[in-house]
């Protein structure tokens, strides 16, 4: 039996990017280069390297296994393809942060075991099907570590006392559990959620080199060279997926990163606006699909709409536009880089430059969602 060869943008994007790691980790070994650099340069060259050389692995233990997505109705492939490639993208992400120092990196522990928690449901998920409520138990309990690990929102009034801690927490909470699981329903064309990845990953490394966090920078690098050399085994026709373990953990991640980031001491609701934008899409996405499904009947309980599942995402319905599978992505992920630029203008902004900012980005949502809704009455009456 032939087996499909991957086709060659895959591999050429794969060998790029260990040629700019191997470049880039050269150019910094030479004396006089401050230790952050050299760190971020191991951490690039060793997530490339190690998603590289272990995904072929995981792919074939993934095919050994049984966790393989096959094709139905609801889904756009057409062939069975390996689920495991979160557990590449969290073994990678993970080993690279590791080479550099972590003496510095604050709650990075809480949140690597928290994200492996995530992870371990949803590789299982893949394998052999978990229900939709011992997910959310999971993925509540994971919060509880990190919140108790300090990590939280911080923007309500000290005065408020312990209503406002408690507040905190179910923000946080709410905040987490929403962005992993937007992202999760965002998994579903080659490249798309890899692509958002990178794109998040490259702002939140230039708001942390602006404001001087080491570890937001770190772990921006590790994400960025994980997903963009994952990008390589998922392109199509794609060789894995990372599945319901790796969209997770990966939307898990970014929640906490959000929330450990010290955007704005002196302006507490511009900190908090500063992740809304830079995940815009999965917001919007999310906030688009259940004002959907409750107008239309199709959810009526919370249940109802952790469990349901259908062709009704952003990237099926700019699909259904007329847009071709690589534009849609193309697109989506300039919307959310587009978007997410504006937090950096933030950095320097009060609270009315925040609202502003958050405002203006609701207006291009709005016009967004009115082509689609515009775009596909007039599709259907054609």
């Amino acid at each position: 039996m032939s087996v499909e060869q991957p086709k060659f943008g895959g591999a050429l994007l794969r060998y790029c990017l260990l040629a700019c790691g191997a470049a880039v980790l050269g150019c910094t070994m030479t004396e006089g280069i401050p230790k952050m650099v050299r760190g971020l340069a191991i951490i690039f060259a060793a997530s490339v390297c190690i998603i590289t050389i272990i995904t072929p692995a995981i792919i074939a233990a993934a095919r050994k296994a049984g966790a393989m997505d096959q094709p139905d109705a609801r889904k756009i492939h057409t062939r069975p393809t390996p689920r495991w490639g979160g557990i590449a993208v969290f073994i990678a992400f993970a080993a690279a942060l590791m080479l550099a120092s972590t003496r510095y990196m604050p709650n990075l522990q809480a949140m690597l075991t928290a994200s492996f928690l995530i992870l371990l449901v949803g590789a299982l998920d893949d394998l052999r099907g978990v229900n939709a409520a011992t997910k959310l138990l999971v993925q509540l309990f994971a919060c509880v570590l990190v919140i108790v690990d300090g990590v939280h929102v911080t923007f309500l009034p000290a005065s408020w006392g312990m209503w406002g801690i408690a507040g905190e927490w179910a923000i946080t909470i709410i905040w987490i559990v929403g962005i992993t699981n937007a992202l999760n329903f965002l998994d579903g064309m080659n490249g798309l959620l890899c692509g958002l990845v990178a794109g998040t990953s490259c702002i939140y490394f230039i708001l942390a080199i602006l404001l001087g966090a080491d570890m937001l920078a770190y772990c921006a690098v590790a994400l960025f060279g994980t997903s963009l050399c994952f990008l390589s085994f998922n392109v199509k026709p794609a060789r894995i997926f990372l599945g319901d373990g790796g969209s997770t953990f990966l939307g898990f991640f970014l929640a906490v990163l959000s929330i450990q980031g010290e955007w704005a001491r002196d302006e507490p609701l511009v900190s908090f606006f500063i992740p809304i934008l830079v995940l815009s899409v999965p917001i919007y996405d999310m906030v688009f699909i259940t004002v959907a499904r409750i107008a239309s009947g199709r959810v009526r309980s919370l249940r109802s709409w952790l469990e349901y599942t259908g062709k009704d995402h952003l990237h099926h319905r700019l699909e259904r536009l007329g847009l071709t599978r690589p534009a849609v992505v193309l697109s989506i992920c300039f919307l959310n880089v587009g978007i997410g630029l504006g937090a950096i203008a933030l950095l320097e902004a009060r609270t009315y430059g925040g609202v502003a900012l958050i405002a203006q980005a609701v207006f291009v949502y709005v016009i967004v969602a009115l082509l689609e809704v515009l775009g596909r009455r007039h599709y259907r009456d054609i």
